[in-house]
């Protein structure tokens, strides 16, 4: 499920910024080749939708979210990130929830290349939250002094959307 068309794939246009208050000050990009040259991950996980449904024992494998966290870093005390994705989308979240051992920027599903319909080039998962917080198509995230609602945050969801704890409406913030 996604809001909006699918993007056409353009990799030489395609780069990862990481900006915002980043800890030099300075924004980062980065192209799909210098991505994908970091170290590759597996990650099993659940993947949770808000509308009441989950599957899994899900496997994603791709480059940690922490390994750009940690090539681009967020400035002393900053706890809130802005990911952003194509057409405009984005979703709030946490640097601890892509500090998470198990956040993934996934470039395959099951062993099998994403496909654009499923996020190609990159698609953020990171487990423990509804699926909403990681977008396909994931471009790059700004970090924040303070939580800054995204796309389905200004539309009524929860700011941190923890599935385990049922978080999935700004009302029981």
């Amino acid at each position: 499920m996604h809001y909006g068309p699918v993007p056409r794939p353009r990799p030489e246009r395609w780069d990862f910024t990481v900006g915002g208050l980043t800890r030099d000050g300075a924004e980062r990009r980065f192209s799909l080749d210098e991505v994908l040259a970091m170290t590759p991950v597996e990650v099993i996980g659940d993947l949770h939708c808000s509308a009441r449904w989950s599957t899994l024992d899900e496997r994603w494998s791709g480059v940690a979210a922490r390994a750009l966290v940690e090539a681009a870093p967020p400035a002393d005390g900053v706890e809130d990130v802005l990911v952003f994705a194509e057409y405009g989308y984005s979703a709030t979240i946490r640097v601890d929830d892509l500090m998470s051992a198990r956040a993934v920027l996934a470039t395959h599903h099951d062993g099998v290349p994403l496909t654009q319909e499923r996020g190609a080039p990159l698609r953020l998962v990171i487990p423990h939250l509804y699926s909403w917080k990681g977008p396909k198509w994931v471009r790059g995230w700004n970090y924040t002094a303070a939580p800054e609602r995204g796309f389905w945050e200004q539309r009524g969801y929860h700011l941190r959307g923890d599935a385990w704890r049922e978080e999935r409406y700004s009302y029981q913030e």
